[in-house]
C-alpha cells in the first residue's frame, strides 16, 4: 500500500504538469513525502532551501533549521500523506502549488494517529537539476 500520493483536483492542474518544471516538482513532491512516511530525514532535509520559511499548522513561522530539527525529533512524521492538488503554475522560475492534503501524523506529533486536514501553499525554486522548497503555508482545517 502507497502511505503518500498526490491527485491533480481538475482539468487545470493536469494540464500544467504536462510543464517539464511542474512535473519535476511533483516528482520532488512525491520524493519529500513518501520520505516523510518512511522517516528519511536526509531526503527530507535535501528538499529544504536553506532560505525555507514555514508558516506551519502550529502557529509557528518556523526557518529552514527549525523544520529540520522538528522532523529529525519525530515531530514532522506521518504514517499517511496525500495531497489533491488544486493549483500549479510557474512563477518567474519557480512554481506555485496550492491545495489540500490529509496526513495521519505519527511519532512525536500532538496529533498522532488523527488525521487530519490541511489547506497549503507551497513555493519550489530550481537549483540545478533539483527542486528545493523555499516557501510553505499550512493551515488545519477543523
Amino acid at each position: 500500500m502507497q502511505n503518500s500520493r498526490w491527485k491533480a483536483a481538475n482539468p487545470e492542474v493536469q494540464a500544467a504538469v504536462l510543464d517539464d518544471r511542474i512535473a519535476a516538482v511533483m516528482q520532488a513532491i512525491e520524493k519529500v513525502d513518501a520520505a516523510l512516511v518512511a522517516d528519511e530525514y536526509a531526503v527530507f532535509a535535501a528538499a529544504l532551501a536553506p532560505e525555507l520559511v514555514v508558516n506551519n499548522p502550529v502557529n509557528i513561522v518556523a526557518p529552514s533549521t527549525m523544520v529540520r530539527q522538528l522532523n529529525a525529533d519525530g515531530k514532522i512524521s506521518y504514517s499517511q500523506y496525500g495531497r489533491l492538488i488544486e493549483h500549479a503554475s510557474l512563477r518567474g522560475d519557480m512554481v506555485l502549488l496550492m491545495g489540500e492534503e490529509t496526513v495521519v501524523p505519527k511519532g512525536q506529533n500532538p496529533l498522532a494517529g488523527q488525521t487530519v486536514r490541511r489547506r497549503f501553499t507551497e513555493l519550489w525554486r530550481p537549483d540545478g537539476e533539483r527542486w528545493l522548497l523555499t516557501a510553505r503555508q499550512a493551515t488545519i482545517v477543523r
